[in-house]
């Protein structure tokens, strides 16, 4: 027999219980509360917004921008739930054109962090501050608003307990910043995080391609093909990176819709397909593109984070994408700067059009010094997009995996001349900056001779924060930080001198495969050089025999 008011009954919950549920939706981590901060400047027309990160935003979080800012009557209003300034009435919700909308993340933000908000509107002398308390008091301030998050999730214990380690929640905001970067041009974006300036993009005043170049590199853009098409009311416009930037990992995928990075099934369908075959197995595209439409064409307000949306004709996007990125593809391209020279071969009709060959080379790989006039060849064919070749040597045919054959030959080269001490250094021109654990940092402390000996130098500039001021040059288009991961993983792990040449030399390939004539020479002559007469390691090329090469050729 059950007790008649044993079974709780149905209530309302309190306002800061209901924030804090939704917070859930949205405020994971610290990069999504960075997220929330810097959409509300942009929607604010800010044209500078800077970010103070302590602890990776766990322990502060600071947005300051000069746009318009809040007037006094509604800093009250800007903490309560779905109060917003972007939307009236339900048919707005078919033609979102900012960046917030779903019933705005203040409140959820200030639910879980001892928050604080200052603005200033423009026209007025006075700035205005309010705080978890709902209080208002009079502050100095420029024009623009500051929001202060302090002790994220202090108040949910239990959420906080699931973030994962700083470094790891510093990479998170760091692809963030990069991300928003890539999407708004005209905002100049500064971050610092534990006092050590992180970023310091400034506003894009017509030349975009250089925001591009400062987030991506200059590489990337270098080799990538220009798109720009126009189709019945979509437009599509940015950077279709060739298989010399492929990466190793699906980090440099940048796609927009409207101006608000997105992952889209449909859109993905259409990058694979335009791809290919282009990119080297095992690699990932690089790209920045935008698509431009009519808002009423597409639904952004599906997913808490906005990181999803649902278009009204998914097959016509689906198929205007994949037309535009083939035929911008096919397009055949020439480019140069004062780093790099890319030409477009049509030699024999061997190669396609739009594939792009570097014919810069580090200084190691001089051709005077593999030559063997005796056995010497220049008879080669390309397949797969460089991915293979086949060559006459002497009066035999080869098939060449080009990626594992230059990681071989660079790996014994490594482990030569650092044996005899003699690997070439490149120096980076703008260092690059790298954060460590604690164990790597006392790493580079106790082995500094014998990383500087595989070609590396490394400073240490911050208790957990190094800059990387040269590499091998056998390694000048290596992924920079990852490499030098690699080696310190290597070393800690107290691997061989040979491991450790194999793993560094695998980065040889981090920019691609694609060889122009002069390096695929120069691959042949070191080939031809090889001596593998302990037999011990299984050559990435074999010999052939007639009948097989008509096969391949014919296919």
């Amino acid at each position: 027999m059950s007790v008649i008011g044993s079974v709780p009954r149905i209530h309302k919950l309190p306002a800061a219980v209901v924030n804090q549920i939704a917070a859930g939706e949205v405020i994971d981590r610290p990069a999504a509360v960075v997220k929330e901060l810097i959409e509300n400047s942009i929607d604010a027309a800010a044209t500078k917004i800077h970010i103070d990160l302590e602890e990776a935003g766990v322990s502060l979080i600071r947005v300051r921008d000069d746009g318009q800012g809040i007037h006094k009557d509604d800093l009250t209003l800007a903490l309560q739930a779905h109060a917003t300034s972007k939307l009236s009435t339900f048919s707005d919700l078919s033609e979102i054109v900012s960046m917030g909308f779903r019933g705005e993340a203040i409140p959820s933000i200030a639910s879980v962090s001892r928050f604080k908000m200052t603005s200033r509107l423009i026209g007025m002398e006075q700035g205005w501050r309010i705080d978890n308390t709902g209080q208002i008091k009079p502050a100095a301030h420029a024009v623009g608003t500051t929001v202060e998050v302090h002790d994220l999730f202090f108040s949910t214990p239990g959420r906080r307990k699931f973030l994962k380690s700083e470094r790891t929640e510093y990479l998170h905001i760091q692809t963030l910043i990069r991300a928003l970067a890539l999407s708004h041009f005209s905002t100049g974006i500064f971050v610092r995080h534990n006092q050590q300036s992180l970023f310091n993009l400034l506003a894009c005043k017509g030349d975009i391609e250089q925001r591009v170049m400062n987030v991506c590199g200059p590489s990337f853009v270098n080799k990538s093909v220009r798109v720009d098409v126009e189709k019945e009311g979509l437009h599509l416009w940015g950077w279709l990176g060739l298989n010399e930037v492929a990466r190793s990992q699906s980090d440099r995928q940048y796609f927009y819709v409207n101006g608000r990075i997105v992952s889209d099934k449909h859109v993905n369908h259409a990058l694979r397909l335009a791809y290919d075959d282009r990119i080297a197995i095992g690699r990932y595209p690089s790209y920045v593109l935008h698509l431009e439409l009519d808002p009423a064409l597409v639904d952004v307000n599906v997913h808490p984070a906005k990181s999803e949306v649902r278009f009204a004709k998914a097959r016509d996007i689906h198929d205007f994408i994949y037309s535009s990125l083939l035929a911008c593809f096919r397009k055949p391209i020439i480019n140069t700067d004062k780093n790099f020279a890319y030409i477009t071969s049509d030699t024999n009709n061997q190669k396609n059009s739009n594939e792009y060959v570097n014919v810069y080379r580090p200084a190691n790989y001089k051709q005077i010094d593999m030559l063997d006039s005796r056995k010497a060849t220049t008879q080669y064919f390309p397949l797969c997009a460089g991915q293979f070749l086949i060559a006459r040597i002497e009066n035999d045919q080869y098939l060449i995996d080009v990626a594992k054959s230059r990681a071989l030959i660079t790996a014994r080269k490594l482990l030569a001349d650092f044996q005899t001490k003699s690997i070439q250094k490149r120096p980076i021109l703008v260092p690059v900056s790298c954060e460590l654990q604690q164990e790597k940092i006392e790493l580079l402390l106790q082995q500094g001779n014998k990383i500087a000996q595989w070609g590396f130098a490394l400073e240490q500039i911050a208790p957990m924060q190094i800059l990387i001021r040269s590499m091998p040059s056998l390694l000048i288009h290596a992924e920079t930080i990852s490499l030098v991961t690699d080696l310190l993983d290597a070393l800690t792990k107290d691997k061989t001198c040979a491991s450790i040449a194999n793993k560094l030399a695998q980065h040889v390939n981090d920019s691609g495969t694609a060889l122009d004539d002069d390096s695929a020479k120069q691959l042949l002559y070191a080939i031809i050089k090889y001596d593998n007469a302990a037999k011990t390691t299984v050559l990435p090329w074999r010999k052939l025999d007639s009948e097989t090469v008509a096969t391949l050729l014919k296919h």
